[in-house]
This record gives C-alpha cells, structure tokens and sequence, in this order.
C-alpha cells in the first residue's frame, strides 16, 4: 500500500498508539496529498444537516412543537419563580423558635428544662399561661 510505503520512508509521519496501532494526524495526509476535492462551490449551498431535519414532520409542525415546548417550560420557570417568592417569605429555619422565645417570658406557666419548647404540649402550656 502507498500509504505504508510513505511512513516508512518518512513522507508521512505517524506514530503508535498504546495497543499498536498506526496513527496519522489529518494534516499529515493534507499536507503530503493536499485538500480532497471537494462537490461544494462557494455558490452551492451547503446541505441540511440529517440531524436537524425530518422526513415525519414539516417545517410548521415542527415549529409549532418547539413553541408549544417554549410555552411549557417558560410556565415551568414562572411557578418556580413563585415556588422561590414563597419559600423566602417563611422564617429561617430556627428563627421562629427564637422570636417565640423573646416573645413570652421565661418564668411564665411550666417549662422544660433551660425554657426551650419541646414540643406542642409546651407551646400549648405557654400560650394558655399568657391568654
């Protein structure tokens, strides 16, 4: 084969790959063979990629999808955006057991240990001990 005579005598230069293998660099074989010929002209117009174009759909269809996927997830953001809105109205976590313990003092009705609500018995007791 041309291809190997030109390696071994050095037209071409190539290397091994870790399990053997001969490999060329793509300008190595341009620059010893120079550019393939090629069908496109600057006046001929490329042609549509396979991946981006279907024999199934047309082009309206297609568009038409696209939007409908648009709308669905523009809907998506906007909830979330109000999710978020929401969630940073609430208390941080915390917070709440804090304010509720500036709030009542810590002498009035019975109390656990150190004056922390450990549960809603607790709660209960201290908002029947101020009401």
């Amino acid at each position: 084969m041309t291809i190997h005579r030109h390696c071994r005598s050095g037209r071409i230069t190539s290397r091994l790959s870790d399990d053997g293998q001969r490999l060329i660099d793509l300008s190595e074989l341009i620059r010893a063979y120079g550019e393939p010929p090629s069908d496109v002209t600057p006046d001929t117009p490329p042609e549509p990629s396979p991946r981006y174009t279907s024999r199934d759909t047309s082009s309206s269809e297609r568009d038409d999808l696209l939007l409908r996927e648009l709308r669905a997830l523009r809907e998506q953001v906007v909830q979330l955006q109000e999710e978020v809105r929401e969630l940073r109205r609430l208390p941080a976590p915390g917070q709440l057991q804090e304010d509720l313990e500036r709030a009542l003092p810590a002498e009035t009705g019975p109390q656990r240990a150190g004056g922390q609500i450990t549960g809603f018995g607790d709660l209960l007791r201290r908002f029947e001990a101020k009401h």
